[in-house]
């Protein structure tokens, strides 16, 4: 999040970690959609989400977008 322009979105890639590799921090994910409803996520083991989790969701979200791209095309 960039505190500088107070804005909700955070656009980067697994280079951009490059030697922090854990993340530190993060307690909930949410996925804001153009209706105005939103969907959270936080960690059901730990207080914070470490790394293999993000790893997991960023797979259960390139499906999902996978499965709403082929139902565009259809």
């Amino acid at each position: 999040m960039d505190d500088q322009n107070n804005s909700r979105e955070w656009t980067g890639n697994a280079i951009d970690l490059r030697g922090n590799l854990e993340p530190a921090g993060i307690v909930e994910v949410v996925f804001e959609f153009e209706g105005g409803d939103t969907d959270s996520f936080t960690p059901k083991l730990r207080d914070e989400f470490q790394s293999y989790e993000l790893h997991q969701m960023g797979g259960y979200i390139d499906a999902v977008i996978g499965t709403i791209r082929k139902g565009q095309r259809s």
